[in-house]
């Protein structure tokens, strides 16, 4: 029995279906279809022309678990802020210029600019926080809905506040570690993930005799060779590449068109 086991950089994944303006509301049903796509590839490129039978153990999705906190009410928190904003000249300035632009009747003040960019943060903030809310409750119901998915909370948003930037951390590093942790659980690692960080990781499951292959998705249907998303030395490094079409989705009922995308491609 040749033991599958996928990892998934979810960030990097739903990136690549807002990309591709595909929806998936079953996920279990998806990554069995990205399973068996492997499963096809690996037979073709099997050396012997019986290989052993196929299992996928397990699904470990790697996905943002929280934020940098901000009490934005806390007067000690509002008095650092203001003093960084008057140190950052170019956002200084912005903000004096867009109170003017927006009509202010008389000259603009400092303190007027600083209560735009304060309103805008606090907004941006909520927003934020509201979206990984909302991540966590469909977090929860695909736990609910499947025993072959692990979600592994490990990646943090770290938030550049004034700004209004977060940087994702520690996600692609808790997959590499896991896939070395897990040695010993699978003959064959799935990777979607299109950071270049992986490589390390994967040479050195490869020289514990292990295989390692990536899925890459494109647009439209075969022959159309527009990756998208991923590192080509990724790629490289991997015993074969599993391409996975947009419309091979739509086709499967694996996912539908997102309400914003155009007419179907051909």
């Amino acid at each position: 029995m040749h033991r599958f086991v996928l990892f998934v950089d979810g960030s990097n994944l739903f990136g690549i279906l807002r990309g591709l303006e595909v929806q998936v509301e079953d996920y279990q049903t998806f990554y069995r279809y990205l399973f068996d796509q492997v499963v096809t590839a690996w037979r073709e490129t099997a050396a012997s022309g019986d290989p052993a039978p196929a299992r996928l153990v397990r699904v470990y999705w790697y996905v943002v678990g929280d934020i940098d906190q901000w009490d934005l009410e806390d007067s000690n928190t509002q008095a650092h802020l203001r003093e960084q904003f008057e140190k950052d000249d170019e956002l200084r300035l912005f903000y004096l210029s867009e109170v003017t632009r927006q009509g202010a009747a008389t000259a603009v003040s400092p303190r007027q600019a600083w209560a735009r960019c304060f309103e805008e943060i606090k907004r941006w903030y909520e927003n934020k926080r509201a979206t990984l809310s909302k991540m966590k409750r469909f977090y929860h119901a695909v736990r609910s809905n499947t025993d072959s998915i692990d979600i592994a909370e490990r990646g943090h948003w770290k938030v550049d506040i004034l700004h209004r930037m977060v940087t994702e951390k520690g996600l692609d590093t808790s997959l590499a570690v896991d896939m070395l942790a897990l040695l010993d659980n699978y003959d064959m690692a799935v990777v979607i993930s299109g950071d270049a960080d992986m490589i390390p990781s994967i040479e050195l499951i490869k020289g514990r005799q292990k295989q390692v292959s990536v899925v890459e998705f494109h647009r439209g249907t075969r022959p159309d060779k527009r990756g998208r998303g991923f590192a080509s030395r990724l790629k490289l490094s991997a015993d074969f590449v599993v391409s996975v079409y947009e419309n091979d989705l739509i086709a499967a009922g694996i996912g539908v068109r997102s309400p914003s995308s155009r007419e179907p491609r051909a």
